[in-house]
Parts: structure tokens; C-alpha cells; sequence
């Protein structure tokens, strides 16, 4: 047998053992539906009640817990969300943990901000570079006083309310619109597209008033947008042109010089009253007011909505506190007079100060979670069936909820990652004690016990799910209730993430491996588990991905004979890739019901170019073990990531 039948026999045999390998799937798939998702009891509130009933005692009490740093984008939602979970309102709480650097970091840049902003307003800064947020806040104020302005027509604020629906809406909310609005036609130069328009829209209304709504805002919005044109002569007026064009749909010239001359018209008075603020000495204050509206902090937002919750019986108790610059991330921990890096598990520390006596058992989720409205039901019937017993309930995470807001690969890595979740873990579960963060709900004596998370751990969810194990002998259960959430929109944002993962994964291991007050046939335990699923597996999956482009090149330069099996068996290969296309199809259609639809493109070609994304799959499976890969390299440099950094969010 030549050398090139050979290297082809080679390559033939690595793939088929990836395709047993992926197979692998469906029984995860047989075992997770048989040993849960099929098994999940019908609970409602009052059956939970009979049984606490019988057991004479009360139904649970659970602590749900949320931190949130820079999480204003994301976190009103969240919140709102979790207030509407099926379970009575008197027996869970919200627990809302902000961080007081936030709102340092924004007061920090007010005065320079809001500075730079009069002086753009007055007229003072029209060449140069424009930074992002004095625009953003420049809008906001052109906004207010437009919406003011044009307000004082009644038949104009009649048709307004009448489209919204919100005619018990406080002024910010339209202000907010015109803002976003504006803001988002400066960004496409002025020519948004319908789908644009429309998925801006949907985010605020019903789709049926889109069509009413559309024109009024943008009736505001221009002249906004017109009025920085004016304000920066750098702009000379094209971004009007376009937005006449465009997104008015002014075809004809002259509907476009009818709209151009009321437009104007419009802005004269609008760049009127804030000359005249100028004069009266005015302006800045308003520009103070208008910025803490512009960019609120997660602590404003979260005070805002426990007012709210006060006084809504329909609604749990909602909790809030910040962590101090200077607390040292241990737990109960203390204040240290300095600044102390921040991180998730030293914001869950101090959440803990705020549980309630009565709580048995703490849920965490993230800042975007959406869990599945009956969990606490579930959390509950378990807590009243075994007690004590159950230490830690773990469920899966579908991250794709942003999915339409995603780049291709991040697509497809989402999709796969639910998957996981949804199958796999249990699978899981029977050799590694994983905890992933969210959608996660712990024994609340056991947590105290523990002393919380690692403040210092890059993932501190793995550390506690083997902390837990080697301290306690507490395996996590699976939970089979989902909680959408999102995925990094972007390849860099998604790589830092999974590179933070591989690098907490390792740096688990090392703990485990330098602390010798555990039992020694415990710790040998999750390490060779760890290292199995850590180093070992990455290893083996990065290298395999080598395989395809290498048989490619070698092909090219006839160094393989594909000739040395039969047709049967190389159509049974291409067989192979269908497959891999079919059940990335497949994932996409069975997760579709999580995604945030009002991003969605609209036709059939629109659908069309999603499925032609995720036919990159063969470059994606090449990209999904880098990170990893990654973490295993710069351990060796001695230049791995030291400091927990922040997943990036997509505005909901």
C-alpha cells in the first residue's frame, strides 16, 4: 500500500471517529429526555402549597440574586421579569446587587461631559472630533426641547398619544424614542432601512401601531438630526439629503424640498430655544438634567423599579444594594479603605449580606437571564421532597436569545452551546460537578458554610461546584428548566469569553492540586476529571480541526489516493457533512422560540441569509477549541488573563 492510500486512510478514520463522536449527541439527547425533561412533575402554586400544607410546614422561601455592573442597557427587563415568575410573591425575593464604581465612573465624566455638550449646543465646537457620548447627550437635549417645543400643539400631542397608546406615559418615554431614533439615523448617515426601522420600533410597541408611530417620531427626530448638521459644518447637510431620501421615502423632488423646508423650519425654532437657554445662562443646567436621564446608572434603574415594586402587591420584595469601592470580595468580608478589583463572585458576596432569614435556598442568574416562568415551582417540589438532600440545582442555559444580532460564527456557537446544555449536561453531571453561575440555586446554609464564591476565581461558578463536592459531597442536580440568555455578538468578544473560561478552568485545577486539605481520592477524583474534560479534550478537538485543511492540501498536490476506498464508502463521507449541516439546521429551528424575534429579518431572503450563515460551519468548528487552545499556550508563557473581565451585552 503506497503512502498516499495510506495518509488517506488516515484521514478517513479520524473522521469517522469525530462522527461517532458527534453522535454521541442523540444519546445524551435519549438519556437527558428520559431522566428529566420527560419527567418533570405539573406543578402550579396551589399544589405547592397543599404539600408544604402536608408536610406542616410553609412553602420554601427563595432568594433569587442578580449582580449587575454597567447592566443599564439589560437589567430593567430582567427584573421585571423575574417579578412575574409563577410563585407566590410573599415567599421569593429579588436581590439586585450593583457596584458603587459604576456610578463614581459616571459622575467622574459628567463635568467634562456636559461641558464639551453646551459648548456644541452654543455653537463653539463645530470642526474636530466628536466624541460618541457628547453627540449621544447633545441629541438627548436637542430632543427634549424639540418634543417640548412641537408639544405645545395639541392636535400634534392628540395624534401622538393616540398612536402610542401611552397617554399615561411620562415625557421621557417619547423623548427616549426621538433620542434613539435620532441617534440611530445619525449612525446609518441618515438612511435607515425598513428593516432597521421596523426592529427599532418593535422593541417599544405592538407591531401593529409601527406604521402610526413611525412618521410622528420621525417628524421629531429630524429636525434633531438636521439641527446637528448645523451645529457641525463638517456635516454639510449630506445626512439630511439621505434621510430625506431614504428614510422618509421623499422619492419625488419635490416632496423632498415640501418636507426639506418644514424640516428647517422646524430647526430654526428648535436651535431658537437653545440659544436663548444659552443667553439665559440656562443651558448647562438643562444639559445636567437631560445627562442623568441620558446615561442612568444600574443603581437608578434598579431604585427606580423597587419603588415601583412597593407599592405592586402583584410584585416580591425587590432588594438593592452597591458594593462599596473597598470591600475585599471575601465573605461576611470587610472594608479596606482602598479600591479592590471587581468581579462577579465579590458582588455575590456582598448580595449575601441581604438574604432574608427565612430563605432555604439562593438562585443566581445573570443580568440578561430569562428564566422559565415555573423554576421556583420546581426548585420548591424538589426542596419539599427530599429536604436538605438537595444541594445545588443546576439548569440549562440556551444563550441565544441575541441570535439575530450575532455575527455568523457567534451564531453558530450559540446553537451548539444550547445544545450542550439542553443534552449534554446531565450527561455531565455524572462525572464532573459543573456549576454554571446561572440559573443556578444553591442550599442557602450550605453557600454561608462554604463562605460564598472565590472573589479571586476568573470562574467562579466551576470553583464553588468543586468546592462543594470536595468540602461537602454536594452534586449538583439537574434542573430541567431553561434560561435564555445571550451570546458576545461579536468573534473577539466571544473569544475573550471562552479564553476566561479555559484560563478559571485551569486555574481551578491548580487550587485543587495545592490544597492538600481535602481527601487526597477526592481531589484525584476532579482532577483527572478536569483534566479530561480541560486540556485532554481541547487537545484532541483543536487538532482535528488541522485534519480537514491538511487532507485539502494534500489533495491539491496529490499526496493522498481518495481512490483507495470504494464510491460507497466516500459518499458515505459526504454523507457525514450533510449530517453536520442537517443538525446545525435542526438546532437552529429547535431554539428558535428563544430568540428575540423583534430583530428578526424580515422575507424569505432575509431567512435565506441566516441559513446560508450557518453554513459556515466548517470554519466555525475550527474556531470553537481556539480559545481554549489558547488558555493552554499563554499558561505555558505565563501570560494568561489575571483579572475577571465583564461579557459584553446587546441592548434589549
Amino acid at each position: 500500500m503506497s503512502m498516499p492510500q495510506i495518509l488517506y486512510l488516515c484521514a478517513v478514520a479520524v473522521y469517522v471517529l469525530f462522527f461517532l463522536l458527534f453522535m454521541r449527541f442523540f444519546v445524551w439527547k435519549h438519556f437527558a429526555d428520559k431522566n428529566f425533561w420527560r419527567r418533570k412533575p405539573k406543578l402550579d402554586i396551589e399544589k405547592i402549597r397543599r404539600m408544604a400544607a402536608d408536610l406542616g410546614r410553609e412553602v420554601p422561601f427563595i432568594s433569587v440574586m442578580v449582580p449587575a455592573r454597567n447592566e443599564a442597557e439589560v437589567i430593567e427587563k430582567t427584573v421585571r421579569h423575574l417579578s412575574q415568575m409563577n410563585y407566590p410573591k410573599d415567599r421569593y425575593e429579588l436581590i439586585v446587587v450593583t457596584d458603587q464604581k459604576e456610578q463614581a465612573a459616571r459622575d467622574a465624566e459628567k463635568p467634562e461631559l456636559v461641558a464639551e455638550t453646551v459648548n456644541l449646543l452654543a455653537g463653539q465646537n463645530r470642526q474636530g472630533q466628536l466624541k460618541p457620548k457628547v453627540r449621544a447627550l447633545s441629541v438627548a437635549v436637542l430632543s427634549a426641547v424639540c418634543l417640548n417645543e412641537l408639544g405645545k400643539s395639541p392636535r400634534f400631542r392628540e395624534q401622538l398619544l393616540e398612536a402610542t397608546g401611552l397617554d399615561k406615559a411620562p415625557e421621557q418615554v417619547h423623548e427616549g424614542v426621538v433620542y434613539e431614533l435620532a441617534l440611530e439615523l445619525l449612525k446609518s448617515n441618515g438612511a435607515l432601512n425598513r428593516r432597521t426601522i421596523e426592529h427599532f420600533f418593535k422593541h417599544r410597541f405592538s407591531a401593529g401601531v409601527v406604521r402610526q408611530v413611525y412618521p410622528l417620531y420621525l417628524s421629531l427626530a429630524m429636525p434633531v438630526v438636521t439641527s446637528i448638521c448645523r451645529l457641525r459644518d463638517d456635516l454639510n447637510g449630506k445626512i439630511v439629503n439621505r434621510m430625506l431620501r431614504y428614510t422618509a421615502k421623499a422619492s419625488h423632488q419635490e416632496t423632498r424640498e415640501v418636507l426639506h423646508t418644514l424640516t428647517q423650519a422646524i430647526t430654526d425654532r428648535l436651535l431658537s430655544s437653545v440659544a436663548s437657554m444659552a443667553r439665559r445662562k440656562k443651558l448647562a443646567a438643562f444639559v445636567e438634567e437631560v445627562f442623568n436621564r441620558c446615561f442612568p446608572t444600574t443603581q437608578e434603574i434598579v431604585e427606580g423599579l423597587a419603588e415601583q415594586f412597593q407599592t405592586d402587591p402583584s410584585c416580591p420584595k425587590l432588594k438593592h444594594t452597591a458594593v462599596p469601592f473597598d470591600f475585599d470580595g471575601s465573605y461576611p468580608g470587610q472594608l479596606t479603605g482602598h479600591e479592590v478589583p471587581s468581579t462577579k463572585g465579590r458582588a455575590l458576596n456582598w448580595g449575601m449580606r441581604l438574604i432574608s432569614p427565612d430563605a432555604e435556598i439562593c438562585g443566581f442568574y445573570d443580568a440578561e437571564s430569562r428564566p422559565d416562568p415555573d423554576v421556583l415551582l420546581y426548585v420548591a417540589y424538589r426542596r419539599l421532597m427530599d429536604g436538605e438532600k438537595v444541594k445545588i440545582l443546576q439548569g440549562p442555559v440556551f444563550q441565544v436569545r441575541n441570535f439575530y444580532q450575532m455575527s455568523p460564527f457567534c451564531k453558530i456557537a450559540s446553537l451548539y452551546q444550547a445544545i450542550a446544555h439542553d443534552w449534554y449536561l446531565p450527561a455531565l453531571f455524572r462525572r464532573l460537578p459543573f456549576v454554571g453561575g446561572t440559573n443556578l440555586y444553591v442550599d442557602r446554609a450550605m453557600l454561608e458554610l462554604m463562605g460564598g464564591f472565590d472573589s479571586r476565581a476568573l470562574t467562579e461558578d466551576l470553583e464553588f461546584g468543586t468546592r462543594a463536592y470536595l468540602a461537602f459531597d454536594a452534586w449538583p442536580e439537574y434542573l430541567p428548566y431553561y434560561s435564555s440568555e445571550q451570546t458576545p455578538p461579536t468573534v473577539k468578544a466571544f473569544f475573550y469569553q471562552r479564553l476566561r473560561w479555559g484560563t478559571g478552568h485551569l486555574q481551578v485545577m491548580d487550587k485543587i492540586r495545592n490544597d492538600d486539605s481535602w481527601e487526597a481520592a477526592k481531589r484525584h477524583r476532579m482532577l483527572k476529571e478536569l483534566f479530561i474534560k480541560g486540556q485532554l479534550e481541547w487537545t484532541l478537538y483543536q487538532s482535528a480541526t488541522f485534519v480537514p485543511p491538511t487532507v485539502m492540501i494534500l489533495w491539491w498536490n496529490r499526496m493522498i489516493d481518495p481512490y483507495v476506498v470504494s464510491n460507497n464508502v466516500r459518499w458515505l463521507l459526504s454523507f457525514f457533512s450533510a449530517v453536520y449541516f442537517g443538525f446545525t439546521m435542526y438546532a437552529y429551528f429547535r431554539y428558535r422560540k428563544y430568540l428575540d424575534n423583534s430583530s428578526q429579518p424580515e422575507g424569505l431572503l432575509g431567512q435565506l441569509m441566516v441559513l446560508l450563515q450557518l453554513s459556515l460551519l466548517p470554519l466555525a468548528a475550527f474556531l470553537f477549541p481556539v480559545p481554549y487552545s489558547s488558555a493552554l499556550l499563554l499558561k505555558k508563557l505565563k501570560r494568561e488573563p489575571k483579572e475577571w473581565t465583564k461579557t459584553p451585552r446587546t441592548p434589549e
